[in-house]
C-alpha cells in the first residue's frame, strides 16, 4: 500500500451532507452569549425591553411601513428579531424578521437560513428556503448586498443536497464558485471549504486534488479551521501537493491549538513518525479521553466523522507506544484497550493503520 493512497484515505472522504459550518451572519448582539448566560445574569428580560423600545417609529405613520421608515425603528426590528434568534425563541424571531423582509435583505436572509436549519414555522418548506436565497441572489445593489454571496453558498448547498430543488452537482459547483471567488465581494470561506471537499471525492466526476488543494489553501488563509487541518493533512501525505513535513506539522499544530481534533490525531501521527515519542504520547493521551463527539463538533464546527477519525488515530498511536514502551511506560493490556477503542471510533482508520503497521510503515 502506497503512502499516497493512505494519505488520500485519511484526507479525501467527504459525506454528502456538508453541515460542518452552517453560516450565520455576524451577530449584531449577543454574539458570545447564550440564553442560559443571559438568564444567569438576569439580563434577558431587561434586554428584550430595551430592544422593544427601539422598534417604536417616530416617522408619524398611521400604519408602520418599514420601506418608508427613516428613523431607527427598522434597525430596531432587526435587532429584536436577532435577539430572539440568538436566544432560540424562533417563533418570535420569525415574526419580527417577517415584518421587515421586504425592506431589509438581512431579514430575508435570516428567514431563509431558519428554513434551512429547520427552525421555521412548519408551513414553510425547503422550497421556500431555496426561493428566498434565489431572491436574495438578485439583489446585488441592495444596501445590505453583503449577504448575497452567502445566499449563493446556500443555493449551492441546496443543489448539492437536493434540498428544496433537484440535486445537481454541476449547479452546486457553479453557485459555490460564485460565492468563493470574491468577484466584487468578500469571498465566502464556507464556500471555499465546501469546494475543496467537493473536489476531494474520489468517486465523483469532478475529482481533482489540485483544485481541492487550492481551495483548502484559500479557505485556511481566511480562517477556516477545517481547511487548515486539511492543508496539514495534504502536506503530510503529499496529497494534491508535494510532501512537506515541516509545513504539515505547523498547519496541524495551529489547527490543533484551535480545537481541530482530526488535526490533533494527524499531529500525533506526525510526531510518532518523526520519533518524537514523548510529544506523540502526551498529545495522544489528551485526545484519547475525548468522547462527546456532538459537542466537540458544535464547538469546533468540524465534521463529527473527522473528530472520530482524529480520536481513532490518536488511540492507535497511543496503543502502539504502550505496546513498545515508546515515550511512555510499557503496558500491553492498556495497549490492547487503545487498539479496541480505535476500532470503535473508526474501523476504516484502524484497518488502515494496521495495514501500515503490517507493511512496517510505522
Amino acid at each position: 500500500m502506497s503512502t499516497q493512497s493512505i494519505g488520500e484515505k485519511f484526507s479525501a472522504p467527504v459525506p454528502q451532507a456538508l453541515g460542518a459550518r452552517e453560516f450565520m451572519i455576524e451577530r449584531l448582539i449577543l454574539r458570545d452569549n447564550t440564553r442560559e448566560l443571559l438568564r444567569e445574569n438576569g439580563r434577558e428580560e431587561e434586554m428584550e425591553i430595551e430592544l422593544l423600545a427601539l422598534t417604536e417609529c417616530g416617522c408619524g405613520m398611521d400604519v408602520y411601513d418599514p420601506t418608508k421608515c427613516k428613523c431607527r425603528a427598522r434597525e430596531g426590528y432587526f435587532l429584536l428579531a436577532q435577539f430572539y434568534y440568538d436566544t432560540e425563541q424562533y417563533d418570535k424571531a420569525w415574526k419580527w424578521y417577517l415584518k421587515i423582509r421586504n425592506a431589509d435583505l438581512r431579514a430575508l436572509y435570516q428567514l431563509g437560513t431558519m428554513c434551512f436549519e429547520g427552525v421555521a414555522p412548519k408551513e414553510y418548506t425547503p422550497e421556500d428556503a431555496y426561493d428566498m436565497m434565489v431572491e436574495i441572489s438578485t439583489k446585488g445593489k441592495d444596501p445590505h448586498c453583503f449577504v448575497v454571496p452567502y445566499a449563493e453558498f446556500h443555493i449551492g448547498k441546496a443543489y448539492f443536497q437536493g434540498y428544496g430543488v433537484g440535486h445537481s452537482e454541476e449547479k452546486a459547483e457553479r453557485w459555490w464558485l460564485l460565492a468563493a471567488s470574491g468577484d466584487g465581494h468578500e469571498p465566502v470561506v464556507e464556500a471555499q471549504t465546501a469546494l475543496a471537499f467537493f473536489y476531494s471525492r474520489k468517486s465523483a466526476f469532478v475529482y481533482n486534488l489540485s483544485k481541492a488543494w487550492h481551495w483548502h489553501n484559500q479557505a485556511a488563509r481566511r480562517g477556516s479551521l477545517e481547511s487548515l487541518g486539511a492543508v496539514g493533512a495534504m502536506n503530510l501525505f503529499g496529497v494534491g501537493t508535494s510532501k512537506n513535513l515541516n509545513q504539515a506539522v505547523e498547519c496541524l499544530r495551529q489547527a490543533s491549538e484551535r480545537g481541530n481534533i482530526y488535526a490533533m490525531g494527524l499531529l500525533v501521527y506526525a510526531y510518532y513518525t518523526r520519533k518524537l515519542f514523548t510529544k506523540a504520547t502526551d498529545l495522544a493521551k489528551r485526545v484519547s479521553v475525548l468522547d462527546n463527539i456532538d459537542e466537540l463538533s458544535r464547538i469546533s464546527c468540524c465534521l463529527p466523522q473527522y473528530i472520530r477519525k482524529g480520536i481513532a488515530i490518536s488511540t492507535f498511536i497511543l496503543g502502539r507506544c504502550l505496546e513498545l514502551g515508546y515515550g511512555i511506560k510499557k503496558d500491553p493490556s492498556q495497549s490492547v484497550l487503545m487498539y479496541k477503542k480505535c476500532f470503535q471510533y473508526d474501523p476504516d482508520a484502524c484497518q488502515l493503520l494496521q495495514d501500515y503497521l503490517t507493511h512496517e510503515k510505522i
